[in-house]
């Protein structure tokens, strides 16, 4: 009996011993369990903060960028608008819950052939500043929503079309610099063969044929070669008065209105060279020379804008399309280099220019030019618009 009692104190001490171990490591496993929670917790929120942080990151990203986008669902209605896109179409409204294929009837015919597209495609559209490239791109996401995407390639083909350009007139310049060498070597010895009597009557024409060619060709090769030469611009603050001072050593009857207070920013001699082609040939289009005006004026976008008016016949819509294409030219011994060049600088100033014709009669070539405060936004102020909010 003995034996059982102490038997039993001894089961029942270690099951006691027992409950309270037990008792111990479900304490110490909650408090770890607690800890663990807690570091998920606290992982979770900073995966979440981190989520957020990307999150706010890729809408600064879409908000900001110059590609126009709309999304919009099945039955049409606008879901999201990126800041490019309510500057472009939407003439800075918000639209969100507003229908946007109702409003694709009011679109530039050729615009709205791109948006009922279902793939990508160019267009183009005749803005404020001249003729404008986009290229538009749909793509089909989940829940049946769309996303349209927009953005203007105009400089990028001008760009493509002039590196095409200089290629093509080095090939040029090559090739007929190896026809002046034996050009020049004819020269010579022609007037070597003036010391033969019996061939005087004839040399003296022949000679004069080849000098008058040579001249010829390389006043043909120093206007090409200026398009593929012009050095990167380097714009400082110019006074208005001294700068108009030299275009009147030109044309001293030149017309020139009131010139802004505040300066203008850009490369003295390059906006010089602009503006002599584009007055040379308002004096030149045949129209009364007392009406040709410069004007200059601060753009509401920033910087300035300076206008060359004629009161010529004007243009047609062809000469219109092709105006600014390197060596068109409706003139007779045109090179077709002159407003090819100065748009290739005004480009080069991040500006515009611009051909428009005027009520009255005449053309009104305008350059829009930054200055060093204009903001990057700004930039494509001038440009066309595609608006849709209205007929």
């Amino acid at each position: 009996m003995a034996n059982l009692s102490t038997l039993l104190v001894v089961l029942g001490s270690a099951v006691s011993a027992s409950a309270l171990g037990f008792g111990v490591w479900a304490w110490r496993a909650r408090g770890l369990a607690i800890r663990r929670a807690a570091a998920l917790s606290t992982q979770l929120g900073e995966q979440r903060s981190a989520g957020d942080q990307r999150e706010a990151v890729l809408r600064t990203v879409v908000e900001t960028t110059p590609v126009a986008m709309v999304l919009f669902g099945e039955a049409g209605s606008i879901i999201f608008t990126n800041r490019s896109a309510r500057e472009l179409f939407f003439e800075g409204l918000a639209v969100e819950g507003q229908n946007f294929l109702s409003m694709i009837e009011r679109a530039p015919a050729s615009l709205r052939q791109a948006l009922l597209s279902d793939g990508d495609e160019l267009f183009s559209v005749d803005g404020s500043s001249g003729r404008e490239t986009f290229h538009l791109s749909r793509r089909h996401l989940e829940a049946g929503q769309t996303l349209i995407a927009v953005r203007s390639v105009t400089q990028e083909i001008n760009r493509h079309e002039v590196v095409s350009l200089k290629k093509v007139i080095r090939i040029i310049s090559h090739e007929i610099n190896n026809s002046l060498g034996p050009i020049a070597s004819l020269v010579s010895s022609a007037r070597m063969i003036l010391q033969r009597p019996e061939h005087l009557p004839k040399l003296p024409s022949m000679f004069d044929t080849i000098q008058e060619r040579t001249l010829h060709l390389q006043g043909f090769l120093d206007g090409y070669a200026k398009l593929a030469k012009i050095p990167t611009p380097k714009p400082v603050s110019i006074a208005w008065g001294p700068f108009f001072d030299g275009l009147r050593a030109f044309w001293p009857e030149l017309q020139i209105g009131e010139a802004p207070t505040r300066p203008g920013f850009f490369d003295r001699g390059q906006i010089q060279q602009v503006l002599i082609n584009l007055i040379k040939n308002a004096y030149e289009v045949g129209g009364a020379e007392s009406e040709v005006k410069v004007v200059v004026e601060a753009a509401a976008e920033g910087g300035c804008r300076i206008s060359v008016l004629d009161r010529g016949p004007g243009v047609s819509d062809e000469v219109m399309q092709n105006v600014f294409v390197p060596f068109f030219t409706t003139k007779p011994t045109g090179s077709g280099l002159g407003l090819a060049l100065s748009r290739e600088i005004v480009d080069l100033h991040q500006g515009r220019l611009g051909l428009a014709r005027r009520d009255g009669g005449g053309m009104a070539v305008s350059v829009w030019l930054p200055d060093a405060e204009t903001p990057a936004a700004a930039l494509a102020a001038s440009r066309a618009r595609l608006t849709l909010t209205r007929a």
